[in-house]
């Protein structure tokens, strides 16, 4: 959680000539961050109580009176608290593009699924095992971040002006910032999924001081069943494509300035025990490098 205290810019001219206080503007500044492993931080001290009332239902004794002492009043800070999400993974992506889904397949979480954009408001949490790893042991448990699992975070669906915060990924790009690799799903499906794929990064790069655009990614096409024969009642009607997959990837990695790409169907479950396993690998690279 980030602890920023809301400091007003009041205007020294204005103020020496006419007396009036005059705010220009409120900024923040940063106080400290308070962490899992230093949970605690001192913002603001209480005052100093009374000597409370004279009146103590008893006849007055003799001798010097004197005013009982008032209380002193504490520390006022106008405070903002920031709480920033700590995964190992971020998914992101356009609205529709598969985050949720895959995040219910390789974990328990229950994220709400639908055809519709957006049904994702707020950030999913979720904890992948890995196979044979289902209950841990004592040096390696999975149940969080920094084990033998990989924690994901499923990051509200992301359109263009997100940096401004247009839509609803704005509010919780900054859970983004605390994780260590970006998983950018692609929509195969898409009417421009290059287009998408370039908006993405730009509004990543556009957001906050810079520091997204450098955090590694991993590009993965999701709804590859897009280009497989119909499945009968169980197939998706109207899953189509604009581009074949040879296009797809020519272009994708043209745009990349990296060599991660995978293939994967979160819907029908191809590829994802691939990609979690190359995934965890690749994290753990990026944790020994960051550490180093």
């Amino acid at each position: 959680t980030v602890v920023q205290e809301e400091v007003d810019i009041v205007d020294e001219v204005a103020l020496a000539e006419t007396g009036e206080t005059v705010v220009l503007r409120t900024e923040l500044r940063d106080l400290c961050t308070v962490t899992f492993e230093d949970p605690t931080f001192v913002v603001a001290m209480g005052g100093e109580g009374g000597e409370g009332s004279s009146c103590t239902g008893k006849k007055a004794g003799r001798g010097v009176r004197r005013p009982r002492l008032p209380p002193e009043g504490g520390d006022r800070l106008r405070l903002k608290l920031t709480l920033k999400i700590v995964a190992d993974v971020a998914l992101v992506g356009v609205p529709n593009a598969g985050k949720s889904t895959l995040l219910a397949s390789v974990t328990r979480a229950k994220p709400k699924i639908s055809s519709y954009p957006f049904t994702t408001v707020v950030p999913n949490l979720g904890v992948w095992v890995p196979p044979g790893n289902e209950y841990g042991t004592a040096s390696e448990s999975s149940s969080g971040a920094g084990s033998a699992g990989l924690v994901l975070c499923d990051v509200p669906g992301l359109i263009a002006g997100a940096a401004e915060g247009v839509g609803l990924g704005h509010a919780f790009l900054r859970h983004v910032e605390r994780c260590h690799v970006i998983l950018h799903l692609v929509d195969a499906t898409s009417a421009d999924p290059i287009g998408d794929f370039d908006m993405l990064n730009r509004e990543i790069l556009r957001y906050g001081n810079g520091k997204l655009a450098t955090m590694p990614q991993i590009v993965v096409v999701n709804k590859i069943d897009a280009w497989e024969e119909g499945k009968g009642e169980e197939w998706e009607q109207g899953l189509k494509t604009r581009m074949d997959k040879d296009e797809l990837e020519e272009k994708l990695r043209a745009a990349m300035t990296h060599s991660r790409l995978m293939w994967m169907s979160a819907k029908e479950g191809e590829g994802v025990d691939d990609l979690m396993g190359r995934m965890r690998g690749f994290v753990r690279k990026v944790k020994e490098s960051s550490t180093d």
